[in-house]
């Protein structure tokens, strides 16, 4: 079995649809299953449970409105979430996430303990990495994965222990921007002002950055003296973002030396609103751009409860010429399935490297076959395009 989680079933029936376009979608799951089977974390269905209990005890009353603090103001204003128990969980996750900033750096859980520092060239990179790079090194080359931050930040922390799970299993993980976020972070005053990785738009990151962090490790891995000389399998490399870093993450997806795709709650924009001018990383992209991956790509979307979840599912519709697989969870809200330390999108996304890169055939039946475990899940609603 794969690293994801999902419900041991009683008694399901699953609808499939297949559309003009030869995908299939999987949802409507009829009946709740009465035990569920742990692979990876008991978060996500801890926090819908709860949250179906709050809306059972709660009076069914709107939620009140929050006015941000006008020296921390958010890029994106999300709508107010429906008072029900997937919309309280999603709000739920969403009022973690400041938390998790004073949460202690994690290791990962994978063969090979990993850390983060910034890049030793001095560059405006942050590198998660087995700690033992030798000794990861000796069980087999690493694998590249190079991350954009959501909004697009030079915050390369923002999502620590996401990357630090990922270079626990043997990969390089390279991030555009500095350590601006959790422990390792300089000290900043309280009230100090917005978010500094939202400060310098020249700053942000971008397809060109991740890219060039691309340019930079295959350098490293022939030039003598270097710790990565030798140590990187070019064949390996994948491009992963989250919302806005999903974007400049599918534009690094068409340089031919990417192997795999991987985006988290997001998608191009059709019709970019008036307060995306100033970021061209939101609005360079257009649906006729999809035409150029090469690589299969996998799309995790968080449900309606997801701003992104309209573009991300609008995405496999347009893209033809390439196999794809979107599992979107209703509740999960935009970025809950990688926040929090051992997260499931985060599992989901090792057995898609494990498949894409390493042709691991467990790995692959997270998402490959009629019972793919996603396909199983009842909180999953899954979308395929050529996948087999």
């Amino acid at each position: 079995m794969g690293r994801v989680l999902f419900f041991q079933r009683t008694s399901q029936e699953v609808q499939v649809a297949t559309n003009e376009f030869g995908h299939e979608s999987l949802s409507k799951v009829k009946s709740m299953p009465a035990q569920y089977r742990k692979i990876g974390t008991r978060l996500p269905a801890i926090l819908l449970v709860s949250a179906t209990i709050a809306t059972a005890q709660a009076p069914q009353a709107a939620p009140p409105p929050t006015t941000p603090d006008p020296a921390n103001r958010p890029a994106i204003i999300f709508p107010p979430l429906p008072n029900t128990a997937l919309g309280q969980k999603a709000a739920l996750m969403g009022s973690l996430a400041p938390k998790w900033n004073k949460v202690p750096d994690l290791e990962g859980s994978g063969p090979f303990p990993a850390t983060y520092a910034a890049a030793p060239n001095g560059s405006d990179y942050v590198l998660y990495q087995p700690k033992d790079l030798a000794g990861a090194e000796a069980k087999g080359k690493l694998g590249v994965y190079v991350w954009g931050s959501g909004a697009c930040s030079s915050d390369a922390a923002g999502s620590r222990f996401h990357l630090t799970e990922i270079a626990s299993h043997g990969y390089i993980v390279i991030v555009p921007g500095k350590i601006l976020s959790g422990p390792k972070a300089p000290p900043r005053t309280e009230g100090a002002g917005p978010d500094p990785g939202m400060q310098d738009p020249a700053a942000r990151a971008t397809a060109e950055k991740m890219v060039a962090g691309i340019d930079w490790i295959l350098a490293e891995n022939q030039r003598q003296g270097s710790p990565y000389f030798g140590a990187i399998d070019p064949a390996r490399i994948a491009v992963a973002g989250f919302s806005c870093g999903g974007l400049i993450a599918l534009k690094a997806g068409f340089d031919p030396r990417v192997s795999a795709v991987l985006i988290e709650s997001s998608g191009i924009l059709k019709d970019p609103p008036p307060a995306f001018a100033g970021l061209p990383q939101m609005t360079a992209l257009k649906k006729e751009d999809l035409d150029k991956l090469h690589t299969p790509v996998l799309y995790l979307l968080g449900g309606p409860e997801d701003i992104a979840e309209s573009n991300g599912l609008d995405d496999f519709d347009h893209i033809h010429k390439m196999p794809v697989f979107v599992g979107d969870q209703p509740g999960a809200g935009h970025g809950g399935l990688i926040s929090v330390p051992n997260a499931e999108g985060t599992k989901i996304e090792l057995d898609w490297l494990d498949w894409q890169l390493n042709h691991d055939p467990i790995a692959a039946l997270t998402f490959t076959g009629p019972h793919c475990e996603l396909c199983r899940d009842f909180r999953w609603q899954v979308h395929r395009k050529a996948i087999p």
